[in-house]
């Protein structure tokens, strides 16, 4: 009856093992499962093991992750305020509203609001990471992960920041232009690396920025201009700054870009990446604009073709270039702000304009007087981890 009774119970507890044992689940599956969350819950999943937390951390995962969901599904939209009055920068992200309709409304946005910083402006962002900067500091900003790293001013005169990624060390870089035509200094810092700004290992020639930064494909692209030995006038070129090698070259512009006797053509021209290619965009007025393609970078040839907007837009609004998209989109921004804050989408390649309302959010609470930029990008969510 004892060995009966054992047995019994042995039985009992087997069972109970097979009913609590955890299933085997592959590696390779769990990675592709994890590949499909958001960065936030994969922040919290960093501690459910030592397994997933190698997993997580690791350079090829965080890589993989971007990739996944660049490909995906479209990224959201970025736009930043920027209130000089109140020395403030205001974030707001919202889902890229990529719809046929030619008039749509976008109701929900995540404010990503940064705390109040003197003289803070927003430059390009690089994969889920963003470069914000100050007259005194430059912070690296990942706004899912909420943490920010700050990096000193050498000079506090004042620089324009430009940010890229190099894809085959896997590295973030911050390039540190002198606004000064006199001193006309740069300098390079490695993000997580570097704690002191170094110089770049070559300068093209003596060169001051107008742009903002535009990143493709390992280089970083802004308007400039140059001394002309034989002139006194400045000559308007493009820099492209190659993030792996730290190696500046001169991009000519087309003869029709530049206007004679105009030395400050960059106020309204702004670098778009349009398929893949680098472009410069006349801001439309009067209902009109051009856009000029560099087809060939080694040949320097360009392509030019100009567009009209619908009547409707055409007849009231003077617009900004703020960013393109891959579906062919060029997202465009009235340069007088009003409530509600709309953003106006047109098609460069069927011709159709559709606009798109954020019902609210209120400029008229944000700006003074006219002192409120607006910059407009697409955006991923990044897995980078920042040193704080």
């Amino acid at each position: 009856m004892r060995r009966k009774g054992n047995k019994r119970r042995l039985k009992r507890a087997r069972r109970r093992r097979k009913l609590f044992t955890t299933p085997y689940i592959p590696l390779d599956l769990q990675i592709n499962i994890l590949l499909r969350l958001p960065v936030k819950s994969l922040s919290r999943f960093r501690w459910v093991s030592k397994l997933w937390s190698s997993i997580i951390n690791s350079r090829d995962f965080r890589n993989q992750h971007l990739n996944f969901a660049s490909s995906s599904a479209p990224g959201r939209l970025l736009i930043a305020f920027e209130d000089f009055h109140q020395k403030k920068l205001l974030l707001v992200s919202l889902p890229n509203p990529h719809a046929s309709s030619s008039y749509s409304y976008c109701v929900p946005y995540r404010d990503l609001r940064l705390r109040k910083f003197d003289g803070r402006v927003m430059y390009n962002p690089v994969h889920g990471l963003i470069c914000v900067g100050s007259r005194l500091m430059v912070e690296i900003f990942n706004p899912i992960t909420r943490q920010l790293q700050a990096f000193p001013q050498d000079d506090p005169k004042g620089h324009d920041f430009f940010f890229g990624y190099d894809p085959i060390e896997d590295q973030y870089k911050v390039l540190a232009i002198d606004e000064s035509p006199l001193r006309a200094e740069h300098k390079v810092l490695v993000v997580g690396r570097d704690r002191a700004w170094r110089d770049p290992q070559c300068v093209a020639c003596p060169h001051v920025s107008h742009t903002t930064g535009l990143y493709m494909n390992g280089t970083v692209y802004y308007g400039a201009s140059t001394k002309d030995i034989d002139s006194p006038n400045n000559i308007p070129i493009i820099m492209s700054f190659n993030v792996r090698f730290e190696t500046f070259n001169i991009i000519k512009l087309p003869s029709e870009v530049v206007p004679m006797g105009i030395e400050n053509m960059w106020t309204d021209k702004p670098l778009i990446n349009y398929r893949g290619k680098l472009g410069v965009v006349k801001n439309p007025r009067n209902g009109y604009f051009r856009m000029w393609v560099l087809e060939d970078a080694e040949k320097e040839e360009w392509s030019m073709n100009t567009f009209q907007l619908p009547g409707s837009a055409a007849a009231v609004l003077d617009f900004k270039v703020m960013a393109t998209f891959s579906n062919g989109e060029i997202c465009l921004v009235p340069r007088k702000l009003s409530d509600p804050f709309c953003l106006y989408y047109y098609n460069l390649e069927n011709k159709i304009m559709r606009s798109v309302i954020i019902k609210e959010l209120s400029v008229s609470e944000l700006k003074r007087g006219e002192r409120l930029s607006v910059t407009v990008s697409d955006h991923y969510e990044s897995l980078m981890f920042l040193e704080t």
